[in-house]
């Protein structure tokens, strides 16, 4: 009974290897892990943290008369002019930090 027992299972396998149904999981490669997530409560977190500190103000006092920032100095060496109000200019008008960031990103 044992020895019909193997045979018929030999039998079994090797007609399955023969037309090519094997286990998929023997067969399959290994998947690379997927990529971490943060928590949901952290995805929704994080951006309703930062969005309103990008938005503030960087020079409150821009547009009144005693905004320290708003002093360039300039000169002209040749024909071409040069001042100090491209650097501080936008600081000094009072803009926010998420216009700068997309000013130098493009």
């Amino acid at each position: 009974m044992a020895s019909a027992m193997r045979t018929v299972m030999a039998a079994s396998i090797g007609a399955a290897v023969a037309l090519g149904v094997a286990a998929p999981a023997a067969t399959a490669a290994p998947k690379a892990p997927g990529p971490t997530r943060l928590e949901p409560a952290l995805d929704a977190a994080v951006p309703a943290a930062v969005d309103p500190v990008s938005n503030i103000a960087l020079n409150p006092l821009a547009g009144t008369g005693v905004n320290p920032l708003d002093n360039s100095v300039g000169t002209t060496v040749g024909d071409l002019p040069l001042s100090t109000a491209m650097v501080t200019g936008q600081v000094a008008d009072g803009t926010n930090l998420q216009e700068i960031v997309k000013g130098l990103t493009g």
